[in-house]
């Protein structure tokens, strides 16, 4: 029998998505059971120890993904991270996360940032900035991808979103081992390269690791350490 080779960067699924997307949320499925109910209890306190201050919010996660429309529903986050810790967990919870990226343009070019070694998701990779799960802390309210990442600038860059514009989204890419469903959007600022790194080191969170200016080329970052949804909207959106 032939091993099953892991995924790679050309399993990861592209979809278009139209300017006037609309993302329904949907009741929620029945609870797992209680041997899967066990095991994410226990993957959860694992995961405390190693970062005491996770908080169990919630996270919306996609049952339709199309171009004009995302449905889905909003579950415990201990959920989506006891699946990415444990892939064999999809088998029970079939859980796809959404997620929110942008790909940063300033006057000098494209930012990209690499992910900290402490990172829950993908430690050591680049992608575009800011990203972040789509959640919440206060209930199970409609979906607003843009001021998801808008929160995400400032949490992550220490950028005000008053001096950058957020795009429509225009492609989601998922995640063939981790399930994860990115939202790609673009985002444009006056502020330099420079103004971005200070913010960052000023105010943001230590989410990555190091910033880099790129030229707006769909060449410009040969590295194979680069996440495909960064990729995609880089070949989408230079030249």
């Amino acid at each position: 029998m032939t091993a099953k080779r892991p995924p790679g960067p050309e399993d990861w699924r592209v979809t278009p998505l139209q300017a006037d997307l609309v993302v329904t949320t949907r009741a929620p499925p029945l609870p797992p059971n209680a041997a899967v109910e066990s095991r994410v209890a226990a993957l959860w306190a694992e995961a405390l120890e190693q970062h005491p201050r996770l908080y169990n919010g919630r996270v919306f996660c996609a049952t339709t993904i199309a171009p004009e429309r995302i449905d889905g529903y909003w579950a415990e986050y201990c959920l989506s991270l006891a699946q990415m810790r444990d892939p064999a967990l999809f088998d029970a919870l079939a859980l796809c996360p959404l997620a929110v990226t942008g790909l940063l343009f300033t006057p000098d070019g494209v930012v990209i940032g690499r992910r900290s070694a402490h990172a829950l998701y993908l430690p050591g990779c680049w992608q575009g900035v800011p990203a972040g799960t789509v959640e919440s802390r206060a209930g199970d309210g409609p979906v607003d991808l843009r001021a998801q990442l808008a929160a995400e600038l400032w949490e992550e860059l220490g950028l005000d979103p008053a001096d950058a514009a957020i795009g429509a989204p225009f492609l989601a890419c998922a995640h063939p081992g981790t399930h994860i469903v990115d939202v790609a959007m673009p985002i444009r600022t006056p502020l330099s390269f420079a103004m971005i790194e200070k913010g960052w080191r000023d105010r943001g969170n230590d989410e990555y690791d190091r910033l880099i200016l790129l030229p707006p080329s769909r060449d410009a970052f040969s590295g194979g350490d680069l996440l495909p949804t960064t990729r995609a909207m880089i070949e989408a959106l230079c030249p």
